[in-house]
């Protein structure tokens, strides 16, 4: 009997042992949230370097979401952190507040823009630290923030428009290139614009600073060509979400959005196929009659845009394709001839196919599709003899108003006789 109350008591002082354990460990767990403040408790936000900023510090002893929200004496409340996963550390976390939270519109309010963060407006605020475990452990510290001459003018973008809504960037000089205006209201830290795509990828777009310098109030103005006109590769067509994006000193930013579709993008590529030409004959009698015969490769994914005279026309010596009813046209592709002793650039100019046979039309004009060849002959009839006999004749491949590549100039020269009878 003796050893079972032995037996007994000794199990009683085991089991207060562990009790007394289990409390001491108990008392002796930090709360999830400690030393928190925000100083000092008035800010004027307003970017003039004299109390703008405040403070806020707290301890976090095991790793929780955290929230940090003002709520006004109307009850509103503005969010500064919204449920951000922070990890519990013995070393305090310091945050400044500029005055400025989340995005929020006013009653009465309404803009042709989103506004993405706001400064608060002057007025006694309770601010709240919030902290939640994923265990459902809660903590909650408030205080109060008095905020006074808070600059509460908005980065406004007034006007922001995007003409034409659909552009091409090929250089066929058909909407090659889209106009963007917008009239900002304030001067700002940061204005940019930019097109968005389907997977978040931004295609910044350049300003032209002859209208306002950048970043200042006043009327901006973008001339978009797709990085074109740089050697650059456009962006891949589709439809996109033009973003204007403006941010002011204190933090306040504000975006406007449009759409811009881009069809038929590419950088073109073509060339004399080879860099060979025929000419035919090699000697002839004035009024003969010289011909060519080259091939044009489309080495590019995009259609280059071409017009006439057509393949097959036949000039006189004495004529040029103005005189033929035809003009220089911005953006076309044109095969021409020349010669060493030509008063003009390329005086005989022919299509890069035929009509419904090498091209296809888009929207009432003659293009050669992408990565397609097409023959082109022509031929010029001697009437006059030239200045210098023999001379030499080439051929080209013109991209009117844009360029002649170097490897389009004067492609396979052949000397040319010509004899007066």
């Amino acid at each position: 009997m003796a050893a079972f109350w032995y037996t007994f008591a000794m199990k009683r002082h085991w089991l207060l042992f562990i009790v007394l354990m289990l409390t001491l460990v108990g008392c002796g767990r930090r709360p999830l949230l400690e030393n928190v403040s925000l100083t000092p408790a008035l800010i004027t936000p307003n970017a003039n370097g004299r109390d703008d900023i405040a403070k806020i510090t707290f301890r976090l002893n095991r790793t929780a979401y955290v929230s940090i929200l003002f709520r006004d004496e109307g009850g509103t409340t503005y969010t500064f952190r919204d449920h951000v996963r922070v990890s519990g550390s013995d070393d305090p976390y310091e945050l400044y507040f500029a005055g400025v939270v989340d995005g929020f519109v006013m009653p009465g309010e309404a803009y042709p823009f989103t506004i993405v963060k706001r400064v608060l407006p002057d007025g006694l605020y309770t601010w709240e630290v919030r902290a939640e475990t994923e265990a459902g452990e809660r903590a909650v510290v408030t205080g109060t923030l008095t905020v006074e001459d808070a600059d509460t003018r908005l980065p406004a973008i007034i006007g922001f428009s995007v003409y034409p809504k659909t552009f091409s960037p090929n250089q066929d000089g058909i909407a090659d290139r889209v106009t963007l205006n917008l009239d900002l209201k304030k001067d700002v830290e940061s204005l940019q614009v930019y097109m968005l795509d389907a997977e978040g990828t931004r295609h910044y777009i350049e300003e032209d600073e002859r209208v306002t310098r950048r970043n200042e109030a006043g009327w901006h103005t973008y001339d978009y060509d797709g990085g074109i006109d740089a050697g650059a590769e456009p962006p891949p067509d589709g439809t996109y979400t033009v973003v204007a994006d403006a941010l002011d000193r204190l933090g306040q930013r504000v975006i406007a959005t449009d759409t811009l579709t881009i069809v038929n993008a590419g950088r073109p590529m073509a060339y004399i196929l080879n860099g060979e030409v025929t000419f035919e004959p090699t000697t002839l009698v004035l009024s003969d009659t010289l011909c060519f015969t080259l091939t044009v490769e489309n080495d590019s994914g995009t259609y280059l845009r071409t017009t006439g005279p057509w393949p097959g026309t036949t000039y006189r010596s004495d004529e040029n394709f103005n005189t033929l009813g035809w003009s220089e046209e911005s953006g076309v592709f044109r095969v021409g001839v020349d010669f060493d002793t030509s008063l003009r650039n390329y005086p005989f100019r022919w299509g890069i196919g035929q009509p419904d046979k090498d091209l296809v039309q888009i929207d009432g004009y003659w293009y050669l599709p992408p990565f397609a060849r097409s023959e082109v002959t022509g031929c010029v009839q001697i009437v006059e003899i030239p200045p210098r006999d023999p001379l030499y004749y080439w051929a080209g491949l013109i991209h009117e108003d844009v360029e002649i590549a170097p490897v389009n100039n004067r492609v396979d020269p052949h000397f040319i006789t010509i004899w007066e009878p």
